[in-house]
């Protein structure tokens, strides 16, 4: 799951005042819970904190930051496209959340392409009052999107592997649809604050910002409710369920080998063989390693944000802002967005063969294009060849 300069989660509670600019002086103070920018309201004058990085690490960073979203798009198409044209693949319910989250993820890393762009360039909002509100809505909802679908997965692998006698009550193909559409529909309502109070706000003479800002002081209050109530919905309630499951997951499939046979036993047919055990007791615990690097990932990303909104509330001392706690946030939340489809490949091998499966493909209907291609430009050169020496003869 990946997070722009100035998506919902990087707001503290912090109230900072901020010099609204127009004709070059500053005539309005705001109130701005936006933690990306360090406003200074010491003196008359409004300062942001500009990029304090040379120009070979601005080159770097956007190579990386290049590579990240690549990696994010092609790889969240890839699990669309493979389970789509898998007929077996595409009517797992699990399958069916994945997509979900590949499609929540591709759309926060398409649409964060312009805001590391304009990271990166450090020139304000430079995309309009329509983008302010709607690329931000949307990429949070994204964002709510794909971690709430982090939790229903982990949940619908929970019920499949704690209790495999109730998947076909409870994990049916229309429950985890309704599942997907109740997703969206939390989503969407709970970035709707995003869409109604962003807007640009000028910041410095020829600069504009695109904030959060609030009318009145009561507003902001609540605002501050509101942003608790978010990081303990799409933050520590998905972390805290998916530590406690996943840990139940992890200790159902470290069962011991005696335990596992005699399952086996009980479930197999007399010719079934005994060596199938060591390969599902391998599979499993391929499993668990991938859960954990899920979990680990999903944390690491988001640790730093959380970081910052418990120090603004508790610490007397401001937080100060620095470039590199911006480059850092933004690497681990774009990653974030563009890894899952890795460690797919990685962990499963079922994901890895189709993956692979799929590029070979693509690769050889363009080999395929292109011969066929070069084939006809050499009919083509040959055939105007011989009319032209038709007709020189014919001259003769």
């Amino acid at each position: 799951m990946a997070e722009s300069t100035d998506l919902s989660l990087f707001n503290v509670n912090s109230k900072q005042q901020m010099t609204v600019w127009e004709n070059g002086t500053g005539v309005e103070q705001v109130q701005s819970t936006d933690a990306w920018f360090n406003i200074n309201t010491t003196t008359p004058e409004t300062h942001i904190q500009g990029l304090a990085a040379s120009l070979p690490i601005i080159v770097v960073l956007s190579v990386l930051f290049f590579i990240i979203v690549v990696v994010g798009i092609v790889g969240n198409c890839l699990v669309v496209v493979v389970i789509v044209k898998d007929v077996k693949m595409r009517q797992s319910v699990t399958n069916l959340l994945i997509i979900n989250l590949a499609l929540a993820d591709l759309t926060i890393m398409l649409l964060g392409i312009p805001e590391i762009i304009l990271f990166m360039v450090n020139r304000g909002w430079l995309l309009g009052s329509v983008a302010c509100h709607v690329n931000r809505f949307i990429m949070v909802a994204s964002l709510y999107s794909s971690v709430i679908s982090l939790a229903v997965l982990c949940i619908e692998r929970f019920i499949g592997i704690v209790f495999p006698l109730k998947v076909n009550e409870l994990c049916t193909r229309k429950k985890t649809i309704i599942s997907i559409i109740i997703i969206w529909t939390v989503s969407i309502f709970c970035g709707l604050p995003v869409a109604i109070f962003n807007q640009t706000v000028p910041t410095a003479p020829n600069i504009k910002h695109c904030l959060t800002v609030f009318p009145d002081n009561n507003l902001s209050q609540l605002y501050i409710i509101y942003k608790y109530s978010e990081s303990v919905l799409f933050y520590y309630l998905p972390m805290v369920i998916q530590i406690i499951l996943y840990s139940i997951i992890a200790k159902r499939l470290y069962a011991s080998n005696d335990e596992l046979s005699n399952q086996f036993k009980m479930r197999s047919t007399c010719n079934r063989r005994y060596d199938s055990i060591s390969d599902t007791m391998k599979a499993r615990r391929g499993v668990v390693k991938m859960l954990i690097a899920s979990v680990l990932l999903y944390f690491i990303s988001y640790s730093p944000i959380q970081v910052h909104i418990i120090y603004s509330t508790f610490a007397r001392s401001s937080f100060l802002e620095s470039w590199d706690f911006f480059v850092f946030v933004m690497i681990v939340t774009h990653t974030n967005s563009a890894a899952n489809p890795l460690l797919y490949a990685i962990f499963s091998q079922n994901f890895r063969r189709h993956f692979i499966r799929c590029l070979c493909s693509c690769c050889s209907r363009h080999q395929y294009a292109r011969t066929r291609l070069d084939s006809q430009d050499s009919r083509h050169i040959s055939t105007r060849s011989s009319t032209t020496s038709k007709t020189y003869v014919s001259r003769l």
